[in-house]
């Protein structure tokens, strides 16, 4: 490393959090019908979501192919470093590759759920207001 450099921390899927209560503060908005999406915006931002899950899938899929034991010897160097590869590709703690894609992809889903619900949010209001107006006519 340069002496430059910032040390990286390692991701984690709990980097996240912060992320996920502002989404569920904006779903509460959307839940209780004071935040609705107009239906073309929602689409725009359905579509790009959509774009990002489909590239996260492919990471998951490709970090799956990781999590195979190298063949690295065996001796304790050997056996300690393919551990390790191991670990960090698919292990059990939330830095893993899978763990933090995976976390990612579901953040990024449960936008997609909202939005959606946003946009019906949206559609519901509509209705509720044509129906007023359609009472006027009369």
């Amino acid at each position: 490393m340069y002496s430059d450099e910032v040390p990286q921390k390692p991701v984690m899927a709990r980097d996240l959090a912060p992320f996920n209560a502002e989404l569920a503060a904006v779903r509460d908005h959307v839940q209780s019908g004071s935040l609705r999406l107009d239906p073309e915006a929602g689409e725009r931002i359905r579509a790009m979501l959509s774009k990002q899950m489909d590239e996260v899938d492919g990471w998951l899929e490709r970090a799956r192919g990781l999590t195979q034991r190298p063949p690295l010897g065996l001796n304790p160097v050997g056996e300690t470093v393919a551990g390790t590869y191991e670990s960090r590709a698919g292990g059990e703690d939330d830095t893993s590759f899978i763990a933090v894609f995976a976390s990612y992809r579901q953040s990024l889903q449960d936008t997609d759920d909202t939005v959606r619900e946003a946009v019906q949010r949206y559609h519901e209001a509509d209705d509720r207001n044509a129906e007023r107006f359609k009472k006027f006519a009369q």
